[in-house]
């Protein structure tokens, strides 16, 4: 499967699960990944899950590292969220802008390699 198909689809599903939880706690910040339990959501799924997939198809260590490192960061904030406030109190806006960087990080990187893949096949 293309590699930026898996992170679009990656960050479409942690979009949807952030809203639902957004919508059923009633902390609409979760959405917008400005609560620990957002912040979880997409790194879990947003980052580490497409990451740990492309990773199994590719046998890259780097990918598989990244993976690693995303979902414990998501287990580090839902540990802090317990530890403090609640996994629905907010943490304030600026973990959205690094967050969304990353996955357009990763996006960019996946449709940059597969259009260089497709490059190479037409020479």
């Amino acid at each position: 499967m293309n590699e930026s198909v898996v992170v679009g689809w990656a960050l479409v599903l942690a979009i949807l699960t952030a809203g639902t939880v957004a919508v059923v706690t009633g902390s609409y910040a979760t959405a917008l990944g400005a609560t620990p339990i957002g912040v979880a959501i997409y790194l879990a799924i947003g980052v580490g899950a497409p990451q740990l997939f492309v990773a199994s198809a590719h046998e890259s260590s780097l990918r598989l590292g990244l993976g690693v490192l995303a979902i414990v960061g998501a287990v580090a904030s839902l540990l802090a969220g317990v530890a403090t406030n609640g996994l629905t109190a907010e943490w304030g806006i600026g973990v959205v802008t690094i967050l969304l960087i990353v996955v357009a990080g990763v996006l960019l990187a996946a449709v940059t390699r597969a259009f260089r893949a497709g490059i190479r096949e037409t020479r």
